[in-house]
């Protein structure tokens, strides 16, 4: 019997998140305003003149007992130190324009804030199957157990822990499925990211997923082989439904496949689902025209993969079986703690960028240097000197991503960008772990409309982010797969009464169309749409 394996394509895109150093003035209307009475403290704060702050500027703060730190004289400004019980009447000494206060700022990265779904980041499987207006209508899969059954788990994630009830280690004959007291962590991603889709938390930080308050209960079904694959046997898989339709799951995701039927694993699949457990699962990542099982059982939901654009994915197996189809390319959720990568560039915007494979990284704050063009870096030549000590910019095209790198790198850039040459982004390797026996310096890929943006900034400061992170791109049915099953989760939060097979008849009906008219074996009844469903859930 063939194994089952998770049936994502592991990308090495890398994160895109808004992981740099925000510069903007914060305006304070009266920083005096309510310091009477109190004890005083030193304050940071912004002082702009009238005029370019020289020797007299300066100890008039001195006066005040305050410290100069920073002198800004193109903009007429000072940063300094002050007692806050001064700062009143510091402020109404003539020659001085405002005092504002100096603010904080921090790394923007996953794990300081949420990001918001939009059609151009990795959240944007929730707009387009319309997640985003079934959860502000206030449907999120509360009371709803949501389950998957695939590799170990990130139990301490923090889109994971709060839905996180319970978990079965079917491979390893354990209860715990944490991939860090497993010691996977590195090797088994997959289900951390899956579940991330299917109810990442709503809280401060990360991502969100499509039913974000379902409870999560997850069996390890796949583990970490010798040769460091990961898979299972099916009757590993059937162990682990079996266990999850125990504990009362109503919807159990399978983001896994393999190429033989077993009348036995369809025996029981049916006895689940007409106990009233639903099912779902990945169409597979073949790109050929017949679908892995169980998704090809015909009571499983079986789930193909589309972009951002709603296109078919290339990847995605498709046949007269398919029911469905779901966000599946560049797809954002979590993984273990450390083992994604988070990516952008930013000058006066941020762009979302991937990391090219084995590409250097950075702190979370980035790299800020100025952008440099080189063209196509076909050789060192064609970076000018400028590049030395700052971030090239380079056109794909005519060499490999490697020579182009190198070439930047023997030129002295410290960083490199390579825009698209054809619509969309891409995702990129340099081919081998070091350039020549040396480390190789962060380099990114952005997209063919952000890169001639970028050309246009040329001269500026751009900031270049490729930093470890907890979560990260995949693409895969096995991405597509959980959006179904969150959809799923909402539809049984609003009526836990109903059957399995109503529950897939409603996410059918409501499908947005993709393709010819009606059902079509490339995208089924087409992409499951919540709010649809939910509009027409009893």
């Amino acid at each position: 019997m063939k194994n089952h394996h998770p049936t994502s394509v592991l990308s090495h895109a890398r994160l895109t998140a808004a992981s740099v150093l925000f510069v903007v003035g914060v305006t304070m209307a009266a920083v005096a305003a309510g310091q009477g009475g109190g004890a005083s403290s030193r304050e940071h704060l912004l002082v702009g003149f009238t005029k370019r702050p020289g020797a007299a500027e300066h100890g008039l703060v001195e006066r005040y007992g305050g410290k100069v730190r920073h002198s800004f004289p193109s903009v007429n400004a000072l940063a300094i130190d002050l007692d806050s019980a001064k700062i009143g009447v510091f402020a109404r000494e003539g020659g001085i324009s405002y005092v504002e206060k100096d603010p904080v700022r921090k790394p923007l990265d996953l794990s300081t804030e949420q990001l918001t779904p939009s059609l151009s980041n990795g959240l944007y499987g929730l707009i387009t199957t319309h997640a985003v207006e079934a959860q502000a209508a206030g449907y999120t899969g509360a009371g709803i157990k949501a389950c998957v059954a695939d590799t170990g788990l990130d139990t301490r994630h923090p889109d994971i822990a709060p839905n996180f009830v319970a978990g079965n280690d079917i491979f390893g004959g354990t209860n715990s499925v944490d991939v860090f007291q497993l010691g996977v962590a590195a090797t088994e991603t997959h289900a951390t990211h899956v579940s991330g889709i299917l109810l990442g938390v709503n809280n401060s930080v990360g991502i969100l997923g499509v039913a974000p308050q379902a409870q999560l209960y997850e069996a390890r079904v796949l583990g970490t082989q010798p040769d460091g694959s990961v898979s299972g046997e099916t009757s590993q898989v059937m162990a682990g439904v079996q266990w999850l339709a125990d504990q009362g799951c109503k919807v159990i995701n399978m983001s896994l496949g393999g190429g033989e039927r077993s009348r036995t694993e369809q025996a029981l699949y049916q006895q689940v689902i007409a106990n009233g457990h639903m099912i779902v699962a990945s169409s597979g990542n073949d790109g050929v025209s017949h679908i892995s099982f169980p998704a090809a059982y015909d009571v499983v939901v079986s789930v193909g993969a589309v972009d951002r654009n709603n296109a078919h994915a290339s990847f995605s197996n498709t046949g007269g079986g398919l029911d469905l189809s779901g966000p599946g390319v560049d797809v954002l959720s979590s993984v273990p703690n450390g083992k994604g990568f988070e990516a952008s560039v930013t000058t006066t915007q941020r762009f979302e960028a991937f990391g090219l494979e084995f590409a250097g990284t950075t702190r979370l704050r980035g790299i800020t240097k100025t952008l440099v063009s080189c063209g196509l870096a076909v050789s060192p030549s064609d970076c000018p000197t400028t590049v030395r000590g700052n971030i090239a910019l380079i056109q794909r095209g005519s060499v490999s991503f490697a020579q182009k790198v190198a070439s930047a790198t023997t030129a002295g850039a410290v960083g490199a960008i390579i825009y698209n040459n054809a619509p969309g982004n891409f995702h990129g390797t340099l081919g081998t772990a070091t350039n020549n026996g040396r480390p190789w310096i962060p380099a990114v890929s952005v997209s063919q409309a952000d890169g001639q943006t970028l050309l246009t900034q040329v001269g500026s400061s751009a900031t270049l982010v490729n930093a470890a992170s907890s979560w990260d791109f995949f693409n895969g049915t096995s991405m597509a797969a959980p959006h179904v099953s969150g959809v799923a989760a909402l539809v049984f939060g609003k009526n836990p009464s109903l059957t399995p097979l109503q529950v897939e008849s409603i996410l059918e009906s409501t499908a947005t169309d993709l393709g010819p008219a009606g059902y079509d074996p490339t995208f089924g009844w087409g992409l499951v749409n919540a709010a649809a469903a939910l509009n027409a859930t009893p």
